[in-house]
């Protein structure tokens, strides 16, 4: 009898990188609430729900069951090629529609939730199992993400207020802002976050 890809994934999955993960995505979604982006924490905090939910699902897994899966393909060149362009005509498109704005906010959700779906321990994606992260990673990735966290923490802070932006004190979102302002910056940065994605997809 075949193991489910799922049971081999919660086996793989160190608990201890999944808390931080959670932890993460919660103190993110509740400081961009407060400070005005109800949309950004409630995806934050949707994704935060559903690693959770996920544990909780494969804990309560208590036998093997025979589940069917994909045979892992490479892409051909011709799909690859394909791919390519298609990612580049949807940069340049969604590139246009203005930030923040709902035709954007769509834009990029819906590519992000078929890849979470397709990319989710237990999918019916097979292929070779990651490397376990181990304890000098754990650290290194750990402190990359704090730091990050501190980082936007103390500027928030620092702020005039929650709401009103601060370019003594900026945020990484305030950072951002120059090159997110005009149409072929936020083209260079989908095409980034779509590679970005289809990495991780393959990790």
């Amino acid at each position: 009898m075949q193991e489910s890809p799922a049971l081999r994934a919660s086996r793989r999955e160190d608990p201890v990188q999944r808390t931080i993960v959670v932890a993460i995505l919660l103190l993110a979604g509740f400081f961009d609430g407060i400070s005005g982006n109800p949309i950004h924490s409630i995806l934050l905090f949707g994704a935060a729900g559903s690693l959770v939910w996920d544990a909780a699902r494969h804990r309560s897994a208590d036998r093997v069951v025979e589940v069917p899966t994909v045979r892992p393909m490479r892409p051909t060149k011709g799909f690859a090629t394909i791919a390519v362009l298609g990612v580049l005509v949807f940069a340049i498109v969604v590139g246009g529609f203005a930030r923040y704005s709902w035709p954007m906010t769509f834009s990029v959700v819906i590519p992000a939730v078929l890849v979470l779906v397709i990319a989710r321990p237990g999918s019916i994606r097979s292929g070779p199992e990651p490397e376990k992260i181990g304890p000098v990673g754990i650290v290194a990735w750990t402190s990359v993400f704090l730091a990050l966290a501190l980082w936007e923490l103390t500027s928030l802070l620092l702020q005039p207020t929650l709401t009103t932006d601060s370019y003594a004190h900026p945020t990484i979102s305030v950072m951002t802002d120059p090159i997110l302002a005009s149409h072929l910056g936020r083209t260079v940065a989908l095409v980034a976050w779509a590679a970005l994605g289809w990495f991780l997809v393959e990790r």
